[in-house]
């Protein structure tokens, strides 16, 4: 890995780039969900009197959201046992609510942002900060990073929490116009409805922070394709020329995605040196910062 990150020096590097691994359900995949013979039973021992398309409908957004990626029409009607035609009519209404989104290359479906507009209605939401401290805290201690959570406000980035192996804090911050040159915005903007991205480019442009900085909308595009094939963001002295830095997403009970979780060292530090140890702590981090939100 150290022979191929150095060999690679001359240019950006993407999360292909750290791990061939992807986290992509794919068609051969489906059958290993572990959630669909579950759904499938309940609705087999469950009132028979319930809607059958309120209760498909609701299957789909489940299973979006145990997929955690995006998934193909095919995909989604394997995995629930559908027909792909009920589940192109019925994605469609969810999508007009807002409830999933769409991408468009590739075709797939995602968790929309209407889930988690509903859970801040009702105050569901979990304390972000709070159930997440002492994760982003162990992380830092384990790999000696800076480690930061943040969110989106509107389309601006911020940083909500950030801390250091040795305790040290930093007050909570704007990033402005960094969202494409961070690993903290690429990993959020990854999963956002395309109107939503383009917002947030529209409102701050790509700025070249540094030369590595992305600064087309090509370049993003392809950027934020490779973190929603591997499951995580890499950036690369995109913000500041001396730091490196994976970030992952955090998601709420909903499956929606609240903030974000990354990690940065130098480029010449010893943790730089392994960045597929990083991303495997920052993607656990990430993880049980979500699974948090769950329980």
């Amino acid at each position: 890995m150290d022979d191929d990150i150095a060999a690679l020096a001359g240019r950006r590097l993407e999360p292909a780039d750290v791990t061939k691994t992807r986290t992509k359900v794919s068609i051969e995949d489906a059958n290993d969900a572990p959630a669909t013979p579950d759904w499938k039973a309940a609705r087999e021992k469950g009132d028979q009197t319930t809607v059958q398309a309120v209760d498909r409908a609701i299957t789909l957004i489940e299973t979006l959201a145990e997929a955690r990626q995006e998934l193909r029409l095919q995909d989604i009607a394997r995995m629930t046992g559908l027909k792909v035609s009920t589940c192109h009519h019925l994605l469609n209404t969810l999508l007009r609510r807002g409830y999933v989104a769409k991408l468009d290359k590739p075709r797939a479906y995602f968790l929309g942002p209407r889930l988690a507009e509903i859970a801040s209605m009702r105050g569901a939401r979990f304390d972000i900060v709070r159930e997440a401290r002492p994760f982003l805290d162990r992380l830092a201690e384990d790999t000696g990073a800076v480690v930061r959570l943040a969110a989106f406000e509107g389309s601006d980035l911020n940083v909500l929490y950030e801390t250091t192996a040795t305790g040290s804090r930093a007050e909570p911050r704007s990033l402005g116009p960094a969202a494409h040159a961070t690993a903290l915005g690429k990993a959020i903007l990854a999963w956002l409805p395309e109107p939503e991205i383009a917002r947030v480019v529209a409102d701050h442009g790509l700025a070249p922070f540094t030369k590595t900085s992305i600064v087309s909308l090509g370049e993003l595009v392809e950027s934020l394709r490779q973190v929603r094939r591997h499951g995580f963001a890499v950036e690369d002295r995109e913000y500041r020329e001396d730091e490196i830095a994976i970030g992952c997403v955090i998601r709420e009970k909903a499956g929606a995605v609240v903030g974000s979780v990354g990690a940065s060292v130098p480029v010449d530090g010893p943790s730089a040196a392994n960045l597929q140890q990083l991303q495997i702590a920052v993607s656990h981090a990430a993880r049980e910062i979500s699974n948090r939100s769950r329980s």
